[in-house]
């Protein structure tokens, strides 16, 4: 069933693209994106009680394309798709009394709508700040015989907040923060990238 609904929101995704391009005359191109994902986790402390921190991270890359004006002048639609991966050594009880090593490789991908609102422009650079919601597949995979294969599938709010700035030549770079809030603390990360724009 995961399958079956990863693979329909995928496609989805895809037609929406490939429909609302071509109606859209001033659409700003491309963006490429790489950067990390900190994830929180929820904790107990003899001293301050219940808390969490950010205490790991997943290194990402991914991709938006800017279909331009929707609805106001100022605010554009914005789909797009990451990958997140993350290794994870964890130690189990095995047999006799022997302690046994499984590799972890955990992938998050990420099908992402948001709508942003460009609060700032001017001759060389605009910021904007949105909102928006993602779809999220987890694949979780063991090094153990038989290859374990689990996975999952989420939804999340997104708040991102961004700047660009051009560097002439139809490009631009660009940084982004985006809160990734889910149902569970540690599904929801702050996630910190910097990218490409190409087409601004």
């Amino acid at each position: 069933m995961n399958r079956l609904t990863s693979t329909f929101a995928v496609w989805g995704l895809a037609a929406l693209v490939v429909l609302c391009v071509p109606q859209v005359s001033d659409a700003l191109g491309l963006r490429v994106k790489a950067g990390v994902n900190l994830t929180r986790q929820q904790r107990f402390d003899t001293f301050y009680g219940l808390g969490g921190q950010f205490d790991a991270h997943r290194w990402m890359l991914g991709s938006n394309l800017d279909l331009g004006a929707f609805i106001l002048p100022k605010l554009h639609l914005v789909p797009g798709v990451d990958i997140a991966i993350k290794e994870n050594l964890r130690v189990e009880p095995g047999a006799n009394n022997e302690e046994r090593t499984i590799k972890e490789n955990l992938r998050v991908y990420t099908a992402n709508l948001d709508a942003n609102y460009f609060f700032h422009q001017s001759s060389r650079g605009r910021g904007y700040a949105g909102l928006g919601f993602g779809i999220h597949f987890f694949r979780l995979k063991t090094d153990q015989e038989p290859e374990e294969v689990t996975g999952n599938t989420k939804i999340s709010l997104n708040v991102p907040l961004g700047y660009q700035r051009k560097l002439g030549g139809g490009m631009a770079w660009f940084g982004e923060i985006k809160l990734v809030i889910a149902d569970d603390e540690k599904d929801s990360a702050l996630q910190f990238t910097i990218g490409l724009n190409f087409g601004m």
